[in-house]
């Protein structure tokens, strides 16, 4: 069970794979914070929002796409070797969006790295 937000289909807008058809899930939980977050609200965890694997599967093959890719808040949080590795059975392409902050789990066509910025330390130039 994963904890989902939201699910959509939607053509990607950014990247290499700007203009496919595409199907989102968009997990709960980030602890990164990124300035640039399209989506501030998916940083916090509703547990009564879990999801399986099937039932993620089952929405996916009523569209006409062949792209999955998770985003977040910041999918690594949760391991995503289960899931990833039903949807990609299933014939499907699996993409992800991560800030790069946690291990990589799960079976994956594509990644997307966004960085969070880090203030460089002060120099003890003098």
């Amino acid at each position: 069970m994963i904890p989902i937000l939201e699910t959509f289909l939607s053509i990607q807008g950014e990247g290499y794979y700007a203009g496919q058809s595409s199907y989102f899930i968009r997990t709960q939980g980030c602890d990164i914070g990124c300035h640039w977050c399209d989506e501030p609200t998916s940083w916090e965890i509703d547990k009564r929002k879990n999801t399986s694997s099937s039932k993620l599967l089952e929405e996916i093959k009523n569209t006409n796409t062949k792209i999955v890719i998770f985003t977040g808040g910041e999918p690594l949080m949760h391991n995503l070797t289960d899931v990833s590795r039903a949807i990609s059975n299933a014939g499907y392409k699996l993409h992800l969006e991560t800030s790069g902050g946690y291990p990589l789990t799960g079976k994956w066509d594509w990644i997307t790295l966004s960085p969070k910025k880090i203030k460089p330390p002060l120099s003890d130039s003098k």
